[in-house]
């Protein structure tokens, strides 16, 4: 674990005192409106995924994508602790614990893919398309032997069991490095368009590659706006204090340690000092920038 991470875990109890303290005084409000993000599930983080999930529904109400619009949109109150679960890049574990972990407890979440992911019928295939876009910085021998994508019948699958399918663009590549708005509408609009004719789905949901703000731009936000009711971020921070739909921040709930590729759950002490706040000043200006872009538009 990273040394803020564990100043963090050490000072969670007291952080949250502190917090305590706040909403009994009525500087802090009680209720919370928040958004983690999951990746690729390893065989062998399961049993901690699970765990994980009983402890959010005894201190959470997990709502489904739906219940999470109508918050956002202020039609339906949000009141104490609200979280929604997402999973990002389309690979074949996340059906498996939508089908073994996610159903079994009755969590709704929202699945976004990368088109061009889906189509691939060959695991090599998978594996080069990880490398030359999901993880560009790295070696192919580097991908994970396990991971490869789900294709158009595990999607199927997912909408089937109740789940929500969104956008992750084309290809997944760093929407800031776009050149021209064409280019954007390509991997923004076509990739949803696909997905939509592919899927029979209407496509609302949009979440923008890496995640940072350096990832993104205000002209591919106008992009994704004319497509989508929902924009997902990779920034921290609640969404309980009228957020835009196309501001959405979102919770990161694992690390890649020292640059390697598998993904590594956060323990409980650390997930629960994340989702009450304390890491979202590092993401102030981030949020600043993002809600700004929005107001622009």
């Amino acid at each position: 674990m990273y040394f803020h991470h564990n100043l963090l875990v050490f000072s969670n109890h007291i952080l949250q005192t502190i917090r305590k303290f706040g909403i009994n005084l009525g500087f802090i409000s009680p209720n919370r409106l928040r958004v983690l993000t999951y990746h690729d599930i390893h065989q062998r983080e399961e049993k901690t995924l699970i765990a994980q999930l009983k402890w959010l529904k005894n201190n959470w109400n997990i709502v489904s994508p739906s219940e999470f619009g109508e918050m956002i949109f202020g039609a339906k109150p949000i009141i104490g602790d609200n979280i929604l679960i997402t999973f990002d890049d389309g690979l074949i574990s996340n059906r498996v614990v939508a089908e073994k972990i996610l159903n079994p407890m009755d969590i709704q979440a929202i699945f976004f893919v990368i088109s061009d992911f889906v189509d691939i019928q060959d695991s090599h295939a998978s594996r080069r398309f990880i490398n030359n876009y999901i993880a560009p910085k790295h070696k192919l021998s580097d991908i994970p032997e396990h991971w490869r994508n789900m294709q158009w019948k595990d999607l199927e699958a997912l909408l089937k069991q109740g789940h929500t399918i969104g956008s992750h663009t084309k290809k997944h590549i760093r929407l800031s490095d776009c050149r021209s708005k064409s280019e954007l509408e390509d991997e923004i609009i076509l990739s949803a368009d696909k997905i939509m004719k592919k899927l029979d789905i209407n496509v609302e949901h949009f979440a923008y590659t890496f995640g940072d703000i350096n990832s993104f731009s205000e002209e591919a936000l106008g992009v994704a706006k004319q497509r989508f009711k929902y924009v997902f971020s990779g920034v921290r921070g609640d969404n309980a204090n009228n957020v835009s739909p196309l501001a959405i921040r979102r919770d990161s709930t694992g690390h890649q340690f020292f640059g390697g590729l598998e993904y590594v759950l956060f323990n409980n002490k650390l997930l629960d000092a994340f989702l009450a706040g304390f890491g979202d000043f590092k993401y102030a200006s981030d949020r600043k920038i993002i809600d700004q872009w929005c107001r622009n538009l």
